[in-house]
């Protein structure tokens, strides 16, 4: 079963992101009749970047509110036609449905934006995540199901990401391309760890939605049982610590890469000092006026070299060719004298 869950956490993706090879928009169909609820916003939230969303403190208010009882009678319809429409257990649909907004009892599940001004509804969507939120890409699966006549809570117009049935059937259908079946295995963790993002908190809400599916799938459905610490520990066991694996591993490649940016831009802007440097050690170039061609100008004679241009050149003549001298006579010896020589 881990090695399922490894496979679904390095394809899946954020609420809002189907995994490759799965389809994003669950129906294609014709446009609603009726055009889709407008997001009440606030000043407030609107001049401010909106933050993430909830964490320990809030999902510990949601998981731990008092339910009436009436509401297994008004949602169990609901799950049940969401699980058959998309193929999903209704158990982990009712899970997230507690986890997010306790059923739709929190402050604002049926209007504006949550606390931390990202989602809405009781299913709480993401309407904020554009260019294509995630509310935009699912707000028409609830053609998928036949409506009831009566639910806790329906609105006049439809899609409505604060109808009950519109955004039980949406949760359906991002559940099912995140991984989910019918079964709650590790698609089921997967989908859920999806739901609310790749991130350390979100193992842990994972770890909790699928271990109260499970309780339920073993103990019967109750709304305000609380959740088995053994289960969640267990399935932490079994999923959790691959996934924290998995973020680890990607922090440091994230880490890594922004050390190698900042090496890179602080070599380049070395290499870009010393260019700058070594050009201003240059002599500046004289440019000719603007409009006219450059011209050339000789280079500068060398005195030492070059004879003064008033100086007169003069032919010298060659020199005639010297006579020979003829050798100077020896005076006449007694031998030489006997051979005829004369004084």
């Amino acid at each position: 079963m881990a090695l399922g869950v490894l496979s679904s956490l390095l394809g899946g993706a954020e609420q809002g992101r189907a995994p490759a090879g799965r389809p994003v928009v669950v129906v294609r169909a014709a446009a609603a009749a009726t055009s889709p609820t407008r997001f009440e916003l606030t000043r407030d939230i609107t001049q401010r970047r909106p933050p993430r969303r909830g964490g320990r403190d809030y999902y510990r208010r949601t998981t731990s509110r008092h339910v009436p009882a009436s509401a297994e009678a008004g949602f169990l319809p609901l799950y049940r036609k969401a699980a058959g429409a998309f193929g999903v257990s209704w158990r982990l649909i009712a899970s997230i449905h507690r986890q997010e907004t306790a059923f739709s009892t929190v402050a604002g599940a049926y209007h504006g934006l949550n606390a931390f001004g990202c989602c809405a509804g009781p299913m709480q969507f993401n309407v904020t995540n554009e260019p294509l939120t995630t509310w935009e890409r699912y707000r028409e699966s609830f053609r998928l199901g036949e409506r009831p006549r009566r639910y806790p809570h329906r609105t006049r117009a439809h899609p409505s990401v604060y109808d009950d049935f519109d955004a039980i059937m949406a949760a359906g259908a991002l559940l099912r391309d995140s991984g989910a079946s019918d079964a709650l295995d590790a698609g089921a963790w997967s989908a859920a760890y999806a739901y609310y993002g790749h991130d350390r908190f979100g193992v842990d809400y994972a770890d909790q939605v699928v271990a109260r599916a499970q309780g339920w799938e073993r103990d019967g459905f109750c709304l305000n049982c609380p959740d088995d610490t053994a289960l969640v520990a267990l399935l932490d066991d079994v999923y959790g610590v691959a996934a924290r694996r998995v973020l680890r591993a990607e922090e440091r490649r994230r880490r890594h890469g922004k050390h190698k940016r900042h090496r890179t831009h602080r070599d380049a802007e070395a290499t870009r000092q010393a260019r700058e440097n070594a050009g201003a050690q240059d002599e500046p170039l004289a440019l000719p006026p603007a409009g006219r061609e450059p011209v050339a100008t000789p280079p500068a004679p060398d005195p030492a070299t070059t004879a003064p241009a008033t100086t007169p050149t003069t032919t010298v003549a060659p020199p005639a060719p010297a006579t020979p001298v003829p050798p100077a006579e020896k005076p006449c010896t007694p031998v030489t004298r006997l051979l005829g020589c004369r004084p």
